[in-house]
């Protein structure tokens, strides 16, 4: 997440396109993180040094865990994936069908 946060510096389409990049190495991730992670920031344009400054952000990595403290304490967010709908909480794996039909329940109620 802070390599995909300074690749997108505060561009969404760009922040969501690094994540997907992350995920799709995951494997490669877990086996050499470093170089991967180097690969990754190269092929959105930051320079090796641009990446390991970023990796070594204090200030990010302080907001990062932040972010990461209020969604578990004050939002409750316990799952990986959850989402907020109309202040509903949807949390764990879902089918896209269960999702779906959770969307349109919620929507049905406004």
């Amino acid at each position: 997440s802070m390599l995909a946060r300074c690749i997108a510096n505060d561009d969404a389409g760009k922040f969501f396109g690094a994540i997907d990049t992350l995920f799709k190495q995951q494997d490669r991730l877990m086996a050499d993180t470093k170089d991967t992670l180097k690969l990754i920031g190269k092929q959105a344009g930051l320079s090796e040094q641009a990446v390991e400054t970023c990796a070594k952000d204090q200030t990010l990595l302080d907001k990062l865990s932040a972010d990461q403290k209020f969604a578990y304490e004050v939002l409750k967010v316990d799952a990986t994936p959850t989402f907020f709908i109309n202040g509903e909480r949807l949390k764990g794996a879902m089918s896209f069908e269960e999702l779906d039909e959770k969307i349109k329940s919620l929507l049905k109620n406004q």
